[in-house]
């Protein structure tokens, strides 16, 4: 590839090229362990970009849980400067590769395309001095979207794979914006939960 080709178009196909690998072992499924090897242990921004991303996959009940808990343990490794090691349970659970390689196949289209308008720009607020606060930030989003209220959790995790993407491709302005959707949608989700407590609250008044 030049030397011109955006960072963030070089991690996508990353990902891509290491999902086609997966897929011509012959396996239909493959463990988040092994996308872990697949995508490298220490490669912990482009670990939590792929999680975001499948995020925004319809999945089975629990599954965007199970999702935010594994970028709440890859979040965590990066803070700590260790590779990412993922508890057993979940480990082992299984992901069809034939959808996430066509998802993520689209998803190096859209990154070539976005790629023209983000640009490497204020990289001091990408670079390594900003790897833990980044890590830091991304467990707090992550233990918010682990709480389960219906579509609550899709601002949050939009606002860190705009982050996760902005980090990767350097760009400074995209991480300030990414910052800022996270936020907006962790209050609403506190929003939420207090107009939750309150309606319950208001209930138990009623019936005593």
């Amino acid at each position: 590839m030049s030397r011109t080709t955006p960072p963030i178009v070089r991690y996508t196909n990353r990902i891509v090229i290491g999902l086609r690998t997966v897929a011509a072992s012959g396996d239909e499924k493959l463990t988040f362990r092994r996308l872990i090897e697949a995508m490298g242990p220490g490669a912990h921004r482009l670990l939590i970009l792929m999680l975001t991303l499948l995020n925004m996959i319809p999945g089975p009940p629990g599954f965007g849980g199970l999702l935010a808990w594994t970028a709440f343990a890859v979040a965590l490794a990066m803070v700590l400067g260790r590779p990412v090691h993922l508890p057993r349970i979940i480990g082992e659970r299984k992901l069809p590769v034939a959808p996430l390689l066509k998802g993520s196949e689209q998803v190096a289209k859209v990154s070539g395309i976005i790629a023209r308008f983000s640009r490497p720009r204020m990289r001091w607020m990408t670079g390594a001095a900003a790897t833990v606060p980044y890590g830091l930030f991304a467990m707090l989003i992550s233990v918010a979207m682990t709480i389960p209220i219906p579509f609550s959790n899709a601002v949050p995790n939009v606002g860190l794979c705009v982050l996760a993407f902005s980090m990767l491709n350097r760009d400074g302005i995209g991480a300030v914006i990414g910052c800022t959707i996270c936020l907006i949608g962790l209050g609403v989700e506190i929003a939420l939960i207090v107009g939750a407590i309150n309606l319950g609250m208001q209930a138990v008044d009623a019936v005593f």
